[in-house]
């Protein structure tokens, strides 16, 4: 049965590639067989395959019967005249051809060809020799004659007016003449004479033009379609001998110092070993500065007199080495990148690291662009200055899509080099280039040095470099919100692994990443994906990669509702995580940030804390990790819900810088959210700050269905009901999708509901159904899930429909219960809120006792926590007020900032007073019974509270306010 194969074809030889032009010479041959001579000009660029089609033709001839006379010049002959005739005509020089011509051509051919054998011979004319050269071959080609003149440009001045004066004369008997040549090292006199012929008719030229696509396929053995041919071909110019080399070198990882030159460059290496030592200087000088430079340029880097270096340079381009570029009356470049290489790697190391600073230098007055300097950077040292990281760090930037290899390796050196004391966000944003690079490269697949680079100062191997190049680029698609691109790169890169039948534990820790992108959109897949993971990680898996998976696991279980599931695998997490040492867990930071994500979930804030400051600390050691904002992000969270406003501040504002840097505008909106928040909380109603970053928050949100959005949303809903903002709060609340808030992960929901009842209780509009409607929704919510802070969030929800209908010792049971369960959740600052409204609900029913309690104790942890907007609240302040009619609500009215001293507590007016007097801390301290320490922590909230930086300023302010005092 017949079969088809695909195989790929075999390697042609550059003859069989260029079918016209063999054709266009085997045509010339036949017709010399049939008795009509002539001449052929066969030219070509170097490396175009002119040697291989006379030697293709040769073979062809002698198989046919026909003389072949092969003549090749070499450069080292340019001081032998007529050698390559001389060396070409021997075989038929014989004594019997020379007694049957005439006396005076035997004569002539004595004197000018044959004593050369013995290096003797007189100056002939060219004239007259042609005419005897031109009868002898007319005799010697009984049935035809081939004479093959190859690499003609190299030839000396007499063999050119030898051959000059052969082309201007027709040849009667059957005697083909091919003359092969570069035309641009070729005497212009030749040139002109055989541009005459072909004018003519007498002359046939040949010209051997780029190898297209087909041909190109044909020579390397390869289809045409394949992926890298198209580039190589661009490279290589379409010519031959480049392309062969280049594909040698990719494949074989040939290094032109050694295989090449010996074998198919060795003709390039001879050309280049003729230069003298000037030329070499110069030709070695312009390998250095690149792919264009003036003649200026040139003799900065080689040192050279500007005079001679001009002298070189044109010396140079005569012999086609450089070439002056096109559109450009000064700048030069070689005639193949190739030849530019091989001068590179054959300079002498040591010359060539201070001509590569030269060259920077030379670079730095032309302005160049980063990536040229870049070049030269790397090559002159290797201790790197500030000055030269910058530069590399912009080349990075620059190259990543049109040389990623380069990107890569610059990135990754200005990531590693630059000093500690660099901004964090500056080092950040070299993340998102170098991540678009690695995907150029295929995550580094071939390239085991900069897979090395990668993993320098990590625990990981080389091997491993492929994994973290992937999960830094789905990092980076997830922070910059591009889900579905992040969900086809793991994807694709699992599939690629199957079939490699990679181990388990490198599916595991893909599983992973493919688990957290879908935990980040909110896709359904997670318990499936999440599953898959634990499994590959329990059979093969790493320590840490069972971590990690355990993790997701978690996550997964949550999310599909299983409370029970969910928390065994969070537990089994946190055990294997804290066996974990520092160095395990330096590279995966991301395994931390989710189990910080779970503990948040599970209502344990101090836990979550915990993992996402280890992950903060081990990301340190990892130069090029995106994580930090995300960690710093759920830090805040997790402080925030605690209570500890000031370091939840700070640790948001943080987030939001680094996330402007990789450009990760939805988690930029959640922690400018959590600003907002930390903000409200933590100063005076009305607090133009706390609303200012509200509203820049909110003009930043984008609509999205991950899970960054749905947090934003709820975090500036509570921000916006804090401020007196209740109908704006329903508003955002209900874009989630409509009134079940489905675009809310189901663990927020119950918050969600809570506070659209408290919206719905300060007089928010639309709130579709009333305040007994959205608590239903919250304690349905809170029922799915079954855990503690969500059945808080319910009982919050129920207590206020309780307290709208005055049902204030009922209300005052649920608050208390909310309380409790916020506490044992460690939710402090929903704690402090429940004991308010406890209180608000027992001052209106008649348990004044309590209600004085729950008062004194809420303000002292408010005062405690510096919770200012909490702390401002007075039972005797009505209930009606700015946010709602007959409003039971948390709040009193926004006040306008006060310019007095009301806004600070009794210890702080007398702390005030006597630092207003001229006292020093020690003084006061004394005066007062505190100790130095406490008196200095009071000092620092008298400032924060009244806007002022100074001492001098607390003065002044005192000296006002006792002269009113006196006043009135």
């Amino acid at each position: 049965m017949a079969t088809t194969s695909i195989s790929l074809v075999a390697k042609q030889s550059t003859s069989s590639v260029r079918c016209r032009e063999s054709l266009r010479l085997l045509g010339a041959l036949q017709e010399l067989q049939e008795g009509r001579g002539g001449i052929v000009e066969l030219l070509g660029d170097p490396g175009s395959g002119k040697s291989r089609l006379l030697a293709q033709l040769a073979s062809v001839a002698r198989a046919r019967g026909v003389t072949v006379l092969d003549g090749r010049c070499y450069p080292s002959e340019l001081d032998e005249p007529l050698h390559v005739f001389t060396r070409a005509l021997n075989g038929i020089m014989t004594a019997d051809r020379l007694s049957a011509l005439s006396s005076e051509h035997a004569e002539l051919l004595r004197a000018g060809l044959c004593a050369r054998l013995g290096g003797r011979g007189r100056e002939l004319s060219p004239l007259q020799l042609s005419q005897a050269l031109h009868a002898l071959l007319s005799q010697a080609a009984d049935h035809g004659l081939l004479l093959l003149l190859d690499d003609f440009h190299w030839a000396d001045p007499q063999s050119l007016a030898l051959a000059d004066h052969l082309a201007r004369w027709t040849f009667r008997a059957p005697v083909l003449l091919v003359v092969a040549h570069r035309p641009r090292q070729t005497a212009p006199s030749l040139l002109s004479t055989l541009a005459l012929g072909a004018e003519q008719g007498r002359v046939e030229r040949i010209d051997l033009p780029p190898l297209d696509l087909e041909q190109a396929a044909r020579l390397l053995g390869v289809r045409p379609d394949t992926a890298w041919l198209p580039s190589a071909l661009r490279e290589s110019s379409g010519h031959p001998l480049y392309l062969l080399a280049q594909e040698e070198s990719a494949t074989r990882g040939a290094d032109p110092r050694a295989e090449l030159l010996t074998g198919r460059l060795a003709p390039l290496a001879a050309e280049l070993a003729e230069l003298d030592p000037a030329e070499r200087l110069v030709a070695e000088s312009a390998a250095v500065l690149g792919d264009r430079f003036s003649r200026d340029e040139l003799a900065a880097v080689s040192e050279l007199p500007t005079d001679e270096t001009c002298a070189v340079v044109n010396a140079l381009v005569q012999l086609d080495v450089l070439r002056p570029l096109r559109c450009s009356g000064t700048l030069l470049g070689f005639r193949h990148r190739l030849l530019r290489r091989v001068l590179h790697d054959q300079a002498d190391r040591c010359w060539r690291s201070h001509a590569h600073r030269r060259a920077l230098s030379v670079l730095n007055r032309r302005a160049a662009s980063a990536s040229e300097r870049a070049v030269h950077i790397e090559l002159s040292t290797s201790s790197f200055t500030p000055e030269d990281l910058e530069t590399l760090a912009r080349a990075g930037q620059e190259a990543e899509q049109t040389s990623p290899y380069d990107a890569v390796r610059w990135l990754l050196t200005a990531l590693h080099e630059l000093p500690a004391e660099q901004p964090t966000g500056r080092l950040l944003a070299l993340i998102p280039p170098l991540a678009r690079a690695l995907r150029a490269t295929d995550y580094l697949a071939d390239d085991v040095q900069l897979r090395a680079l990668l993993t320098r100062g990590s625990p990981l191997g080389p091997d491993e470099a492929v994994r973290a190049a992937i999960g830094l680029c789905v990092i980076v698609e997830c922070l910059q919100g591009r889900f579905s691109e992040a969900t086809e790169l793991v994807t694709a890169a699992l599939a690629d692994l199957r079939a490699k039948r990679a181990d388990n534990d490198l599916l595991a820790q893909l599983t992973i990443y493919r688990g957290i992108v879908s935990t980040l959109n909110g896709d359904e897949e997670l318990p499936r994906i999440a599953a898959q993971a634990l499994v590959l990680a329990r059979n093969g898996g790493k320590r840490t990669t069972l971590a990690g998976a355990m993790a997701l696991h978690a996550l997964g279980e949550l999310a599909a509702g299983r409370v029970a599931q969910s928390l065994a695998s969070y537990d089994a997490a946190v055990r294997q995580m804290d066996e974990l040492s520092h160095a395990d867990v330096t590279c995966h930071s991301e395994y931390l940030a989710l189990l910080g994500s779970c503990a948040m979930a599970l209502g344990r804030p101090r836990e979550a804390e915990s993992f996402y400051e280890r992950g903060s600390t081990v990301i340190q050691e990892c130069s090029h990790n995106a994580m930090l904002p995300v960690l710093l992000s759920g830090l805040a969270e997790a402080q925030l819900r605690q209570g500890r406003l000031q370091s939840a501040r700070r640790s948001a504002a943080e987030a939001t810088e680094l996330a402007g840097y990789l450009g990760a505008e939805q988690l930029r909106v959640v922690t400018l959210a959590q600003e907002a928040l930390c903000v409200t909380y933590a100063e005076p109603p009305a607090s133009n700050r706390a609303s200012a970053l509200t509203e820049q928050a909110v003009h930043s949100l984008r609509r999205s269905a991950c899970r960054w959005h749905g947090l934003s949303v709820l975090t500036l809903a509570e921000a916006l009901l804090m401020q007196g903002s209740p109908d704006r709060c329903v508003s955002l609340l209900l874009d989630l999708g409509g009134p079940e808030l489905p675009r809310l992960e189901p663990t927020l929901r119950p918050r969600g509901f809570e506070l659209l009842t408290l919206a719905s209780l300060s007089g928010g509009t639309g709130s579709s159904g009333g305040t007994a409607l959205w608590a239903d929704r919250a304690n349905t919510a809170a029922q799915g899930l079954r855990l503690p802070h969500n059945r808080a969030y319910a009982l919050l929800a129920r207590g206020h429909v309780l307290a709208e209908q005055a049902e204030w010792d009922a209300a005052v049971t649920l608050y208390q219960e909310a309380e409790r369960a916020f506490d044992g959740a460690q939710l402090r600052l929903h704690r402090l809120t429940a004991r308010i409204r406890s209180a608000r609900a027992a001052s209106n029913s008649s348990r004044p006792e309590l209600a004085a309690e729950l008062w004194a104790s809420a303000q002292e942890l408010a005062e405690q926590w510096d919770v200012l907007l909490l702390a401002r609240l007075n039972p005797d302040t009505p209930l009606e007020n700015a946010l709602g009619r007959g409003c039971h609500a948390l709040l009193p009215a926004p006040i306008p900032l006060v310019t007095g001293l009301e806004v600070l507590t009794g210890r702080e007016r007398e702390v005030a007073r006597e630092a207003g007097t001229g006292r020093r801390t020690r003084e006061i301290a004394e005066a007062l019974g505190l100790s130095p320490r406490t008196v200095e922590v009071h000092l620092s909230r008298i400032y924060r509270k009244l806007e002022i930086g100074s001492r001098a300023e607390l003065a002044r302010l005192m000296a006002v306010r006792i002269s009113t005092d006196v006043a009135t």
